[in-house]
């Protein structure tokens, strides 16, 4: 997958983005977190029984798998509808803001230390020409949503699965969590505004506003600011909620079917409590390249968690990442040609 996926020329922001993009990209804590990576990897791999894992995957679901795709389509498709109710009157089309939404999507699936979300700033401002700042504007926003509702989602499958035997511990992590996605939402103008005014007393401080990086940078949080500042949650709150639940609605479904696709036995509930490990740790920015390892090390620790054998959490885990790579590669790859076609 290119990193520009038409022939139309990137704007200068954009083009910076991708600089940054590489800058962390090509960085020792990068190089730290493959080590890392491919050593969770390698000892999750060598805990698997080979006959075991061949003989589930020659019996493997087809149906279900396909089912997969068209549940990670869906994902996507919300996902593109909650942008959209953040960009208000901002004339993009669905078309293109799918488009958008499906290379951000492929390329946090496959870049380092969740390097992939400047993606979607850059493909923001390229194909739907908006604003640097609207666009991480946007991606601050629904990322606290993802949060607030993954929360939500963990806190009542666990209370639901365990029952009286539910860990005050882990509803104490969840409620934690909530709370604070919760007034980080809704304080998020004066976090904002705040940093920007420290970065401003730092850089004089310290006689790094001469720069002229430092200055460009100085130039670019008043927009920030202005932007961050100018946001009524309260006007947003109802549609981003909605477009948000549905969005991990389907992505549990997602991983729910994944796991039935292998004739692994496994309740609902216990799939959505299961699964949090490998989205919080997917989430964090401390995966490498494709997330190999670390998703299956959070997956297989959710998953035993909740009663699943050590072999079939660590099978299910890279099972599920084969099948979301994939399909966020395809459906990456039919926007791209689709776009090379259209023009």
């Amino acid at each position: 997958m290119p990193s520009q996926p038409n022939s139309q020329q990137a704007p200068q922001g954009a083009d910076q983005i991708l600089t940054e993009r590489k800058r962390r990209i090509f960085s020792a804590r990068t190089a730290i977190f493959l080590v890392l990576s491919l050593s969770l990897g390698y000892f999750l791999l060598s805990k698997l029984d080979i006959g075991k894992s061949f003989e589930i995957i020659r019996n493997a679901n087809a149906r279900l798998i396909a089912a997969c795709f068209v549940t990670y389509f869906a994902a996507d498709f919300f996902k593109m509808l909650r942008i959209k109710v953040m960009l208000g009157g901002h004339a993009i089309s669905l078309v293109d803001l799918f488009v958008i939404t499906s290379y951000h999507n492929f390329f946090n699936q496959i870049m380092p230390a969740r390097t992939g979300e400047l993606t979607f700033v850059y493909y923001m401002k390229k194909i739907g020409n908006v604003d640097l700042s609207k666009g991480l504007h946007i991606l601050v926003v629904t990322r606290i949503f993802d949060i607030i509702v993954i929360a939500a989602f963990f806190i009542c499958s666990i209370i639901l699965f365990f029952g009286k035997k539910t860990s005050p511990a882990l509803v104490a992590v969840g409620l934690l969590f909530l709370a604070l996605s919760i007034v980080i939402l809704f304080n998020l103008k004066w976090l904002v505004i705040w940093s920007g005014k420290l970065f401003h007393v730092i850089t004089k401080k310290t006689g790094m506003v001469e720069r002229p990086l430092v200055a460009k940078v100085l130039g670019k949080i008043d927009v920030v600011v202005e932007e961050f500042s100018s946001f009524r949650a309260g006007r947003f709150i109802p549609l981003l909620a909605l477009t948000s639940i549905l969005t991990w609605i389907a992505l549990y479904l997602l991983f729910y079917l994944s796991i039935r696709s292998f004739g692994i036995e496994i309740g609902l509930l216990q799939s959505v409590a299961g699964s949090t490990g490998g989205v919080l740790t997917n989430v964090l920015p401390i995966n490498t390249f494709g997330s190999f390892g670390t998703l299956e090390a959070g997956w297989t620790g959710g998953f035993m968690l909740v009663g699943m054998s050590q072999h079939d959490a660590i099978f299910t885990g890279f099972g599920y990442h084969v099948i979301v790579f994939t399909a966020s590669a395809v459906v990456a790859f039919l926007c791209f040609a689709a776009k090379k076609i259209w023009k």
